[in-house]
C-alpha cells in the first residue's frame, strides 16, 4: 500500500466535525459496519466499503493491523461491475455465428440480429450478476485521529467521491478536500483576514491576446484553485530571486526548489500545456519562454528543506494533491510498528509544511502592498523571455 511503503501520493481531507470515538480501537465498531460487501452497490454498478490495510479480501477488520498509535490506518475497496465492451461484441459474433449456421443462409434478418444481441446481452448480465466482470481497486486511508485529519493514497476524483460519502457513512461526519480554495478560506479565517479574499483576482504576468476580454479569462477557472499555480509561480520567484530560507509559522526556517518536472498552462485557456521533465527545469530557456508568454506552472516537484529533513515531492497546484513523495526512514528502528507510525508522521508534517508556505504566500498576496511584488514579478517574468531571445540570437 502506497502510504505504508515506497514512494507516498495522497490528498488530504480535514474532519469538519468532532468523532464518535477517541481511539482508533473504538472507531473499529463503526468501520466493521460499513466494511465491504455490507452494504448494497449504488445503481451504476459500484460497491464500495473498508476493508483492512493487508489484502483486498479483509473484511474483518483486526485491531492489530489497523490501529497504530493515533492512526487508524484502513482500505478503501471499490468495485465497478462492468460488460466490457470488447468482451459483448464477441458474444455477438458468436450468437450470429450460431444462428447462420442454424438458418442455412448467408445473411441474416434485422429481427434476427437483435435476437443474437439479446442473447448476447443476457449472457454477459448473468456472467455479471454472478460476480464476474468486476474491476477491483483498492485505497489505503489514513486516519489521524487526533490530529483530524485523513490521507487517501490516491489522487483520483472517483474515490474521493466514494471516500466522503462512506466516512460520513461510518462516523456520522464529513470530511472536506483540502484543494486550493479550502485550504485558503481555512487560513484565512486562521490569520481573520477573509475579507481581503473578495477582491482577489488571478495574477496575469504575459500580455493578454489582443481583444481578449479579462472576463473570459477568469472563467477558464472557477474557484480559487488559481492561488495554487500562483504559488507555485511565487515559489519560483522567490527561488530566483534569493538563495534564503523563508520564515513559516512556528519559526521554522523552510528552503524551496523546483526540481525534476514542471508542467506550464496558459492563463487564457489559448496556448495549451508546456510539460518539462529535467533536473532543474525552471533554467531552461524553454520554461522561460512559456512563464512570458502567460503560462503558470499548475504542477511541479518540489524539494522542501526543513528541521524534519528534507522531502521530495509533485505538487498538483490545482488540486493540492501529492505523488511521486519520497521519505527517508529511520532504519536503526527495530520495531515495525514504531518504523510505520514515524513513516505516517513525517507526511503528515510534510502536508503541514505545504500548508505553511501556502500561508506565507497567501499573507503577501493578501497584503496592501502586494501589487509592487506583482509588479517585479511581471518584470521578472518578461525579463527571462527577452534573456532567452538574446540567448537564442547569439
Amino acid at each position: 500500500m502506497g502510504l505504508t511503503s515506497g514512494p507516498v501520493s495522497f490528498q488530504r481531507f480535514l474532519i469538519s466535525g468532532d468523532l464518535p470515538a477517541a481511539t482508533g480501537v473504538e472507531l473499529l465498531e463503526s468501520v466493521q459496519e460499513h466494511a465491504f460487501g455490507r452494504n448494497p452497490g449504488t445503481a451504476d454498478g459500484l460497491a464500495s466499503g473498508w476493508i483492512g490495510p493487508r489484502h483486498l479480501f479483509e473484511t474483518e477488520i483486526d485491531a492489530r493491523h489497523a490501529c497504530l498509535g493515533r492512526y487508524l490506518l484502513l482500505a478503501l475497496r471499490i468495485d465497478r461491475a462492468r460488460i466490457p465492451a470488447a468482451l459483448l461484441r464477441s458474444y455477438i459474433r458468436i450468437e450470429e455465428d450460431a444462428a447462420l449456421e442454424a438458418s442455412g443462409r448467408e445473411f441474416l434478418s434485422r429481427a434476427e440480429r437483435r435476437r443474437a444481441r439479446d442473447a448476447a446481452l443476457s449472457r454477459a448480465e448473468r456472467e455479471l450478476h454472478e460476480g464476474g466482470h468486476r474491476q477491483i481497486r483498492a485505497a489505503p486511508v489514513l486516519i489521524d485521529v487526533e490530529g483530524g485529519t485523513v490521507l487517501c493514497g490516491s489522487t483520483g476524483t472517483l474515490v474521493a467521491d466514494r471516500l466522503i460519502q462512506t466516512f460520513s457513512d461510518t462516523f456520522g461526519v464529513g470530511i472536506e478536500p483540502q484543494t486550493p480554495d479550502r485550504v485558503t478560506e481555512r487560513l484565512m479565517t486562521r490569520a481573520k483576514n477573509t475579507r481581503a479574499l473578495d477582491t482577489l483576482k488571478p495574477m496575469r504576468l504575459g500580455r493578454p491576446p489582443r481583444d481578449f476580454a479579462d472576463d473570459a479569462a477568469d472563467g477558464i477557472e472557477t474557484d480559487r484553485s488559481w492561488l495554487g499555480k500562483e504559488l507555485l509561480t511565487w515559489l519560483w520567484f522567490q527561488s530566483e530571486r534569493s538563495d534564503s530560507p523563508m520564515r513559516v509559522r512556528g519559526g521554522e526556517d523552510v528552503t524551496v526548489m523546483l526540481d525534476r518536472s514542471l508542467r506550464l498552462r496558459c492563463d487564457y485557456g489559448l496556448t495549451g500545456v508546456d510539460a518539462i521533465t529535467a533536473d532543474s527545469p525552471t533554467r531552461l530557456p524553454e520554461a522561460h519562454a512559456a512563464l512570458a508568454v502567460g503560462k503558470q506552472p499548475v504542477r511541479a516537484g518540489l524539494v522542501l528543506g526543513s528541521p524534519a529533513g528534507e522531502a521530495r515531492l509533485t505538487l498538483d497546484a490545482l488540486r493540492f494533491t501529492v505523488s511521486g513523495m519520497s521519505i527517508v526512514e529511520d532504519e536503526t528502528e527495530g520495531d515495525a510498528r514504531a518504523r510505520l507510525e514515524a513513516r505516517f508522521e513525517k507526511i503528515i508534517d510534510t502536508a503541514d509544511l505545504l500548508d505553511a508556505l501556502f500561508d506565507v504566500f497567501l499573507q503577501r498576496r493578501c497584503a496592501r502592498d502586494w501589487s509592487s511584488e506583482e509588479k517585479e514579478m511581471t518584470g521578472w517574468a518578461q525579463g527571462r523571455r527577452e534573456s532567452a531571445a538574446l540567448r537564442a540570437a547569439r
